[in-house]
């Protein structure tokens, strides 16, 4: 009998399913569709039980987490808004879904909106060099005769270099108008525009400012009226220092900002001074109004007057080259999951943001944490909730190779932080790289969404490593020339010996002296640049390496004279050389690796 029970049972069971599936599929398609996508995410997470995966997900994060705000809409309608952890570790002052949190490049996602709302009004056209919406003569840099485009500002392929310097401030008061800073800090043209892409701050607040040229009001002005205003994000603030929400600047500054290692950092409050492309602060719950916003379940649009507008941003503008696949849809990156998606990512000095929406469900995801370069929730949970990419294929470079991303500096100091990004490839995954184009078994560029992988030819990375070999050489023989000297000197007065002169032991320790200086010199330019000093405040160190090439100069010409006009023994000839290659070689660097500006 029991078994009987329990076949019938197992048949009522199989007869449901059966029902079921039949009644899906005899839907109408649009019907089936919708039932399927109103109960899953894109990686088919029922959305009944989608907050406890997530309560899960952090639980299993826990030790790593500081706070973390994540917020899922679909249709229009919040599934799930819940923060976790602490805005403060050492108060435990816990995170709610009131905390506001630093967009960092996320933010960009409001300059693309801003130039479409006056692309929709007929102020703005995407194909139209930028010099015509700019004061003359603005740009003053440009190597190229192309025009550089709105589009190729939202394609990140306008072909600048990157800038580090004077990006954050660590005080207010060193910020400036955004025209101002643009133009105080307009970076090289050292790409053609639309050959690489390149991310690029610099060009999104370049397209920031043409908003505010052609709209009459500084752009934060602007966002506040046209985006925030009609989507009631009353919690979030565009200002470079908050002053146009008092509420969103004090609750700022009741949180901290830690590492991935749960390390408080001490300065993680930094003002962007081209502040549209990363200065945008606010709730988890306001980011997602906004996204909301772009994914519309009726004909109601907030943010623009006609819904094509709308669709026209969402739409591919750049391929991956040579290929059909999308990469960017008008400063959105198009990034596949188990779902085709458009996401932007942010970073600041503490915090990491991720927006992702699928416009085919209308499904989208904000998960915003208080820790700089997090993954766990801005990559991990996104993948969780939207699927891991599906590919496992590679490429195989025949020579393999070191590759320098296209978002580069190549003048000044900084270059040296470029450098310190390359890295060597053999094989490509493109679960890692969306795109490798090859010619003839040599690899030319490797794609991510985000910008592009260069090759670096074998005698750029010969000439690092020997400036490096050199470098070491230098310090040892400066070392070694101190060490020695002092440990005659010491010698001589043990014994009471008169110290033999030979009129040059002054100069050959000054400058050995001078080359220690010089380390400790460019360590602090270094260490400074780091801590958002301004550049203003770093040109004393730049200005004391060029002393040094100076003075390394007139070492080496005061020492041939010397060793032409007075006989020395071998060994203080030797001493003295040493002394002037060591020179030689520190002067070499400071030239190559732009440490003078």
């Amino acid at each position: 009998m029991k078994i009987n029970q329990k076949y019938s049972y197992v048949n009522k069971a199989i007869t449901s399913v059966l029902v079921l599936v039949i009644i899906i599929m005899t839907c109408p398609g649009s019907v089936r569709a919708e039932v399927e996508q109103v109960e899953t995410t894109p990686s088919r997470i029922a959305l009944s039980s989608l907050e406890e995966t997530i309560d899960s997900y952090v639980a299993t994060n826990q030790k790593k987490t500081a706070a973390v705000s994540v917020v899922a809409i679909k249709n229009g309608e919040t599934i799930v808004n819940k923060a976790y952890g602490y805005v403060d570790f050492e108060q435990k002052r816990q995170a709610d879904t009131s905390t506001v949190f630093e967009w960092g490049s996320t933010s960009k996602l409001l300059v693309w909106t801003s130039v479409m709302q006056l692309v929709e009004q007929g102020k703005l056209d995407l194909d139209t060099d930028i010099q015509e919406y700019l004061p003359e003569g603005f740009l003053k840099k440009l190597e190229y005769d192309a025009p550089i485009t709105l589009r190729n500002l939202m394609h990140h392929n306008a072909g600048w270099e990157d800038r580090l310097i004077d990006l954050w401030y660590s005080s207010e008061s060193d910020i400036v108008e955004l025209g101002e800073a643009l133009q105080k800090f307009e970076p090289r043209q050292i790409d053609q525009p639309g050959s690489v892409v390149a991310y690029s701050n610099y060009g999104t607040a370049m397209a920031a400012y043409i908003v505010e040229v052609q709209s009459g009001q500084p752009f934060y002005k602007y966002v506040n009226e046209h985006i925030f205003k009609p989507l009631n994000m009353k919690e979030t603030s565009m200002h470079p220092s908050q002053h146009d929400n008092l509420n969103v600047l004090k609750k700022r500054n009741e949180i901290q900002g830690y590492t991935t290692s749960l390390k408080l950092i001490p300065k993680n409050r930094a003002y962007i001074s081209l502040y549209p492309a990363g200065a945008a602060i606010g709730t988890a719950e306001d980011a997602a109004k906004f996204l909301a916003a772009l994914m519309p379940v009726d004909h109601s649009n907030l943010l623009f007057t006609n819904k094509e507008t709308l669709d026209e941003m969402l739409s591919p503008s750049l391929y991956y080259d040579g290929t059909s696949n999308p990469r960017i849809a008008h400063g959105f990156f198009e990034v596949e999951y188990w779902v085709p998606t458009l996401e932007h990512a942010g970073s600041t000095a503490g915090f990491t943001s991720k927006f992702v929406i699928d416009p085919e469900s209308k499904f989208g995801l904000v998960v915003m944490t208080n820790q700089s370069n997090e993954m766990a929730y801005s990559v991990g949970l996104v993948q969780k909730v939207f699927g891991s990419s599906f590919s496992t294929n590679s490429v195989t470079s025949e020579s393999g190779g070191y590759y320098l991303p296209a978002r580069r500096v190549v003048s000044g100091f900084t270059k040296a932080y470029s450098m310190l990004s390359l890295q060597k490839y053999t094989t490509f995954d493109l679960s890692n790289f969306a795109n490798v184009v090859e010619r003839n078994g040599t690899i030319e560029k490797v794609s991510i969404p985000y910008n592009d992988f260069l090759p670096v030819s074998n005698l750029t990375i010969n000439l690092i490593k020997a400036s490096f070999i050199a470098l070491a050489v230098a310090i040892l023989l400066s070392l070694r020339a101190i060490i020695g000297y002092f440990i005659r000197l010491s010698k001589y007065k043990l014994k009471n010996w008169e110290r033999p002169g030979t009129g040059f032991d002054k100069y050959h320790i000054a400058i050995n002296i001078a080359s220690l200086a010089l380390i400790l010199n460019t360590t602090l330019l270094f260490m400074r640049a780091l801590g958002f000093a301004p550049y203003s405040s770093l040109r004393v160190h730049l200005i004391l390496n060029l002393v040094y090439v100076i003075l390394a100069a007139a070492y080496l010409v005061l020492m041939f004279y010397k060793l032409l006009k007075r006989s020395y023994s071998k060994k203080q000839k030797a001493v003295y050389i040493m002394s002037g290659i060591s020179a030689f070689l520190f002067a070499t660097f400071i030239m190559g690796w732009d440490l003078y500006f």
